[in-house]
């Protein structure tokens, strides 16, 4: 089911970004993601990577589609019978919307992007051989911006992108997940066509 999604998104937006590069061309982006999240007074740090395709209808608006993954797991030992606790869990992130680019000269550019879409969210562990996982889909959605800074004619480093992350509540294995929010930072290379 999920590769089959990402197969489809990642299709749509090949194909939007050809139709689109007509005028201006298209980019992709690519990096290393941290995102922050919590609900109900409890934060929680991943790592994963952020992946954006976007066409250019303009020199300032684009439309933008974007992959990202988010996962955080720990082991401990249980003091009782010295049996390995591993809990883990991941956030993958569908997102689409405008990106708003302003240029500075030939060097720079910043972009603002508000984008929404879904996500899905795993959540395993393992207890003495025995394993478990479940999932869910829910609502996201996301706002931001950051800036490129120009290395060749088609080639940008992303020092920064600064996003607001909401993640509506889910259900896993029949609990609410609650609605929660944060914020992700995003580094990387962008590519343009």
């Amino acid at each position: 089911m999920t590769r089959r999604l990402v197969l489809s998104t990642a299709l749509m937006l090949a194909f939007a970004a050809s139709a689109l590069s007509q005028d201006r061309g298209f980019e992709v982006f690519g990096g290393y993601s941290y995102q922050n999240t919590g609900s109900q007074g409890v934060s929680q740090g991943m790592n994963g990577f952020n992946v954006a395709l976007t066409g250019n209808m303009s020199k300032a608006l684009g439309i933008t589609g974007e992959v990202s993954r988010h996962s955080w797991g720990m082991s401990m030992v249980d003091p009782l019978d010295a049996s390995v606790i591993d809990v883990n869990t991941s956030v993958l992130g569908f997102r689409v919307g405008p990106k708003l680019t302003s240029h500075m000269g030939d060097t720079a550019s910043v972009f603002v992007q508000p984008t929404v879409g879904f996500y899905r969210m795993s959540a395993g562990s393992s207890v003495a051989g025995f394993t478990g996982s479940t999932s869910a889909t829910g609502f996201t959605t996301a706002a931001g911006g950051g800036l490129d800074l120009r290395v060749s004619p088609r080639i940008s480093v992303r020092p920064a992108q600064i996003d607001w992350i909401y993640l509506g509540s889910a259900d896993i294995a029949g609990v609410s997940t609650g609605s929660s929010n944060g914020f992700r930072y995003s580094g990387g290379v962008v590519v343009k066509f």
